[in-house]
């Protein structure tokens, strides 16, 4: 199943959870008539012959209607609180279950391991790499959650970092992006959502029964009998609304297992496909059988669904058989979970590769490959890619590798990747108004650098992201501010430093809740026409710098996408207000025009045969403006 695909299964799977969630509410509806029917029938003195007569006065028209308004209400407004209580997405989820956010400088060893397992798994993927969480919890677990590719974290316990192998946790890691990959996440939210306005039906019940029983409504006289009948009425309609919560938990967990079970089978599965080592998540799930992936959280019930393995012990559980999972990717499992620990033991370490050891370098990868390759592949990672990456981040020049991991050094590489030192003047004074600690760290960071910063940029963008998220609406305003003067000095704005501060200012400022991703409305290209010319022109016009080859080259493109009414515009007739302009009314494109207009933008880059640095950010920025994760190699 490719990415594309898996949105649409998702959008299936959520009209599926809309028809459950009715059909529970209906059901509840149901039961709540009929217990207040028998509530009313006990206080009345009406006997059972009159019913027989005249059904409507046990279960009137009225009655229905009230109930049905009231319950409709409570688990709408319940949904509805819920959901926006969760709308500041993935971050939100991981604090209400107990999570810290861990931070690269301030890491133990078995943190960098994660992180660095994230961070080679994000860029590999083409994803904005997501803020880590770490859960408290001895338990061998994990999660993924969030509305959007933007807001994403992930959580890991303590058990889980402490007791798995890199491999192992990278399985782990490559489980938990195929839910993010295949549209999962968003699905688990609305589920949290719609059940907590389910269950509020019975928190209230439990609500009234508390206030009842132990208020001043329920006395006992000194012979023993109540008081106050009425509060007699009240414990009763009390204890039958907390009965009918428990339908509505019963209720709960079977529609988490009914819409959950299947997606692991197919999450593991993936796993396997991306990291090309069943051994690593098969040993992750046969040390869970031997310790435990229970969570001690008290919000392990709510969030059930979203963990890597089952959080909590339950006939209706969110997760396929433990066993049954192993043995879908290990068929020689025996079920000995004892005796799987000791194999994993004595095969610490050894990970196999081929026979000579060698691997093909993912270098080039994206430009040798045809562009339906490249769009059957988005949503995925490649193994190849991701030990790439590893070894890019390792070989980091030692003072990029000091600076990207905390604020101040992370905002002086961003400045330095779009540098002109023809302004050094100019530049100076504005880092020296703004902030003299930023200018400070900007010159150490001239002074040691002897390499070319740029070759480094796709890397140095991913890893300041997480860093920069520290940043409070201020200071980042600041270091915007100082961003636009560094790509405005010499009065040109090129492709390359666009890509480069997009990459980062749009998930930051998501984080900072100043932009909002606009809804998607343009259904066809013709209402975008404009906005496509231009930026296929300015592409096609960057990769030659001859007019003639350019309107070639969009030509090609327009005829490959089936799009024959564009038309190439000059690169003198666009400006870089165009530009940014069209940018910004391509992100409300509906999912199926812009996997077509971006089809044109992997045909065009590949149109030399070469990507360049400047085609790769332009294509790696434009990718998440569209949420279309792309696998650049």
């Amino acid at each position: 199943m490719n990415f594309f695909q898996a949105q649409e299964r998702a959008k299936r799977n959520t009209s599926y959870l809309i028809f459950l969630f009715a059909l529970s509410v209906i059901f509840l509806i149901a039961i709540t008539v009929l217990f207040l029917a028998v509530v009313f029938l006990y206080s009345s003195d009406i006997t059972l012959s009159e019913i027989m007569q005249n059904p409507a006065l046990f279960i009137s028209k009225d009655l229905i209607i009230g109930v049905s308004i009231v319950v409709m209400t409570v688990v709408g407004g319940g949904s509805l609180y819920k959901y926006f209580a969760l709308s500041s997405g993935g971050k939100a989820i991981a604090l209400s279950m107990g999570g810290e956010l861990v931070v690269r400088n301030k890491a133990s060893a078995n943190e960098e391991m994660l992180l660095n397992v994230v961070d080679e798994m994000a860029i590999a993927s083409g994803i904005s790499t997501p803020e880590v969480y770490l859960l408290k919890d001895d338990a061998i677990n994990a999660f993924a959650a969030g509305f959007t590719f933007d807001d994403v974290v992930i959580g890991v316990t303590q058990g889980c970092i402490n007791r798995l192998n890199r491999d192992e946790l990278q399985g782990v890691i490559a489980h938990e992006f195929s839910h993010i990959f295949n549209a999962d996440m968003k699905l688990n939210i609305n589920l949290v959502a719609m059940l907590h306005g389910i269950l509020l039906i019975g928190l209230i019940g439990k609500f009234m029964f508390k206030s009842v029983f132990y208020g001043n409504h329920y006395k006992h006289n000194s012979d023993g009998s109540k008081k106050n009948n009425s509060a007699l009425y009240l414990l009763g309609v009390g204890g039958g609304l907390m009965a009918i919560g428990y339908g509505g938990t019963l209720l709960g967990n079977l529609i988490k297992a009914s819409v959950s079970r299947n997606r692991e089978y197919l999450a593991d599965a993936t796993a396997v496909q991306y990291t090309r080592y069943p051994d690593g998540i098969a040993g992750a799930l046969k040390k869970i059988g031997y310790y435990s992936s229970a969570i001690s959280s008290p919000q392990a019930e709510t969030y059930s669904h979203f963990y890597f393995a089952s959080a909590l012990d339950s006939l209706f559980a969110t997760h396929p058989p433990l066993a049954t999972r192993i043995r879908r990717i290990d068929r020689s499992f025996n079920g000995n979970y004892e005796e799987a620990l000791g194999k994993l033991k004595s095969d610490k370490d050894k990970r196999g590769r081929n026979k000579s050891g060698k691997r093909t370098k993912a270098k080039d990868y994206f430009s040798k490959i045809a562009v339906a390759s490249v769009i059957s592949n988005v949503g995925s990672v490649d193994e190849q890619v991701v030990e790439d990456i590893s070894t890019q981040i390792k070989e980091l020049p030692k003072t990029l590798k000091d600076r990207v991991d905390e604020p101040l050094g992370a905002q002086a590489i961003l400045l330095a990747l779009v540098y002109n030192s023809k302004y050094k003047v100019e530049l100076f004074y504005a880092l020296h108004k703004a902030n003299p600690y930023l200018l400070h760290e900007f010159t150490n960071l001239l002074d040691e650098g002897h390499y070319d910063i740029n070759k480094y940029a796709h890397i140095l963008v991913e890893l300041s992201l997480n860093p920069l998220k520290n940043l409070s609406l201020e200071q980042y305003k600041v270091f915007k501010e100082l961003m636009n003067v560094f790509i405005d000095a010499d009065k040109i704005v090129s492709i390359y430093e666009w890509s480069v501060f997009y990459n980062i200012s749009r998930p930051l400022e998501i984080n900072l809740e100043i932009h909002k991703i606009p809804k998607a409305i343009h259904s066809h290209i013709g209402a975008v026409k404009k906005e496509v010319e231009v930026l296929y022109s300015m592409l096609a016009f960057h990769q030659s710098k001859d007019e003639t080859v350019a309107k070639d080259a969009f030509d090609q493109t327009k005829k490959e996408i089936k799009a024959g009414a564009l038309n190439y515009i000059s690169s003198k007739e666009i400006n870089h207000t165009d530009f940014l302009n069209s940018v910004k009314e391509l992100e409300r494109l509906k999912p199926p025009m812009q996997l077509r207009v971006f089809e044109g933008l992997i045909y065009l880059a590949k149109i030399d045969k070469k990507i360049s640095i400047v085609e790769r950010n332009l294509l790696n920025a434009l990718s998440k403006m569209m949420q279309i994760p792309l696998n650049l190699g």
